[in-house]
């Protein structure tokens, strides 16, 4: 359901129709931008109609039929795609050009930057994740044990691999690449989550507006993009303006074929988008236990995601993640998140400091190097890439089902 409230109707303001959870929010927002909280605010009743489209229309086959179907668009199979339903056909006759503003030679510098600096990034991903759920994604997330099951082990890796070869592969966003089609996957699979979240009778839109809104959508993307890039700033990376524009326009393509609403992509802009996601917080339901819970989720699951054994090495994994991430978003929101309190003056300025040894070391003693890189963080990275994920959508639909009918 693709509903728009910004229309009006007699005595009644789209304002007044706006959802419950959010109303208080945007209130606050409104007074500080009052058209970027109206345009966030639109979007929380937005899904993805031409996706939602698909998953209705695959309802009527088996998982294996459905997966034969998609990976047919996935291939350019046109024989295999000729047999499944106008709506997936239509899906991938969507997003199969690639869109005149992206220029695939214009990321190169982001690219570079990217494998110049991909252990800050790392704990930039981590920093980003946590702030996402400072959302009612964080509720979506609970309700479908996204990070609260082994489901969150691999959703982890996988979005680290993504973002990996997303950044630094070419070609990866460009069908039929790795990240293409991931991308795509991902964009599915929110549609059989908001389906089965609508179908489940447990969440109210009056109150919350659509599952997996196209604004919580766009807020993800905005942070994965102006965020990110701003925390690897603070860790040390001191990126360029053509690697920070390159950067911003690589997650604007990405975020595109995930679904984002192109007018909330802001063109790739850096400042348009770091403004956007200061005033979306704003318009976000207060700190609640759905934060907390899996906030706190996603810093125990890292060991395993690292796939450490040992006990020391895990709680070790544990202290650094809290430290790192409450500096990188701050004391004020790490305290609603309830995580540990630690001291952690000085620490930013201790990291930028050893990526700058890094990279001199780098060139001149480079075994040298390969002892300052060590982190635990890295370990995340290192498991990630040794995965050979198959992306496959099936098995994810399944876990979500599950988590589904246990909460009926």
């Amino acid at each position: 359901m693709n509903v728009s409230i910004s229309g009006k109707h007699d005595d009644d303001t789209w304002e007044s129709r706006i959802p419950s959870a959010y109303r208080a929010g945007y209130k606050k927002a409104s007074a500080l931008n009052p058209e970027l909280a109206a345009k966030y605010i639109q979007h929380t009743v937005v899904d993805d109609p031409v996706a939602d489209a698909v998953i209705e229309a695959l309802a009527a086959f088996d998982h294996r039929e459905s997966q034969r179907f998609i990976n047919a668009g996935m291939e350019q199979d046109a024989r295999g795609l000729g047999e499944a339903p106008r709506p997936l056909r239509d899906f991938f006759e969507e997003v199969g050009s690639t869109p005149a503003w992206f220029d695939p030679d214009a990321v190169l510098p982001g690219r570079h930057a990217f494998q110049r600096h991909l252990d800050l990034f790392i704990p930039a991903f981590v920093a980003v994740t946590l702030r996402n759920f400072t959302s009612l994604m964080s509720k979506v997330f609970l309700m479908t044990g996204q990070v609260t099951t082994q489901q969150g082990v691999r959703r982890i890796r996988q979005n680290l691999r993504y973002l990996v070869e997303m950044l630094m592969f070419p070609n990866a966003l460009e069908r039929p690449g790795e990240s293409w089609k991931f991308s795509l996957r991902i964009r599915l699979l929110h549609a059989e989550i908001r389906q089965r979240l609508r179908t489940s009778g447990q969440w109210d839109e009056a109150i919350y507006g659509a599952p997996v809104s196209a604004a919580n959508m766009a807020l993800a993307s905005a942070n994965f993009s102006a965020s990110s890039i701003q925390d690897v700033d603070r860790l040390g990376a001191n990126l360029n303006a053509d690697a920070r524009a390159s950067i911003m326009q690589i997650w604007r393509y990405a975020s595109w074929l995930i679904g984002t609403p192109e007018a909330l992509l802001f063109d790739g802009d850096e400042a348009e988008t770091t403004e956007f996601v200061r005033i979306a917080h704003l318009c976000e339901p207060p700190p609640n236990e759905e934060w907390v819970k899996t906030s706190n989720a996603v810093i125990y699951l890292l060991p395993e995601v690292a796939r450490l054994t040992d006990r020391s090495a895990k709680r070790s994994m544990v202290q650094h993640a809290y430290r790192v991430s409450r500096a990188l978003i701050g004391d004020k929101v790490a305290d609603q998140l309830r995580f540990p309190r630690q001291r952690t003056s000085g620490l930013l300025m201790w990291l930028r400091c050893k990526a700058r040894l890094y990279r001199t070391f780098r060139r001149l003693a480079p075994h040298m190097a390969r002892k300052l890189r060590v982190d635990p963080f890295v370990l995340l990275l290192d498991t990630a890439m040794i995965d050979n994920p198959s992306y496959q959508l099936p098995d994810q639909l399944e876990t979500v089902r599950a988590s589904l009918a246990k909460r009926r």
